[in-house]
């Protein structure tokens, strides 16, 4: 499903942000990325989602090598994958339908087809009764999960989470890490969540998979306990 294959990513300004990173994530699988601000984690989900490309090795996903994608085919691409960010992104001038529904119309869904894709994912996440509402009439923990409907309108068969629990408060952020469990459970969506709440990653036990300086320095199978000086 997801494969990095020795790969290495330097910028432009010299900065080596990646080394010699090896590891696969299959379908169905539900694996955490965590370690310090600047180890990482942000280049190695750019690399998935075609932002950037590896300097060195080969990144593939869904059986395609992302680093040989010409620049027209990043979009399409990308249609295998959703993301969820820390600060929701939501439209604040569309309603909650809208917001779910824009993701699909960008890729020129039928309209029918929109409308039942839109309640069956605001049914999965809890919010049938929030189709009429804005964002600002929302908690933080309902716009997250308008995102993460939005992220998944389009089924798509991974799932990013880029500190999704980042802004939210601790039972919210459960809240949020329960949805994120029935999806990959019940749509067998594969997760990749990026996130520094230990807490969560203690709590809610999954494949860890730890970055530090660059280095992919512990791959914890079984979601083992991870210390908080980690």
């Amino acid at each position: 499903m997801i494969e990095c294959s020795h790969v290495y990513k330097k910028y432009k300004n010299g900065v080596n942000a990646l080394y010699d990173i090896n590891f696969k994530v299959e379908q169905g699988e539900f694996v955490y990325i965590i370690g310090p601000t600047g180890s990482g984690k942000s280049t190695l989900i750019k690399l998935l989602d075609g932002e950037e490309i590896a300097t060195k090795g080969k990144v593939s996903v869904v059986g395609i090598d992302v680093g040989k994608l010409s620049h027209s085919k990043v979009p399409v691409y990308r249609r295998n994958i959703g993301v969820v960010f820390q600060d929701f992104k939501l439209l604040p001038s569309k309603t909650v339908f809208e917001n779910i529904a824009y993701a699909l119309e960008v890729i020129n869904l039928p309209k029918s087809l929109i409308r039942r894709r839109v309640r069956a994912v605001m049914n999965l996440v809890g919010l049938d009764e929030k189709g009429n509402s804005f964002p600002r009439e929302l908690s933080g923990g309902q716009q997250q999960r308008v995102a993460v409907a939005r992220a998944i309108a389009n089924r798509p068969k991974v799932l990013i989470a880029d500190e999704p629990t980042g802004n939210l408060d601790p039972s919210m952020s459960d809240e949020v890490m329960n949805l994120l469990d029935k999806i990959n459970r019940e749509y067998g969506t594969t997760i990749l969540m990026v996130t520094h709440d230990l807490t969560i990653v203690n709590k809610h036990r999954k494949r860890t998979v730890v970055l530090e300086h660059g280095h992919i320095v512990a791959d914890l199978k079984e979601g083992g306990y991870v210390q908080h000086d980690q």
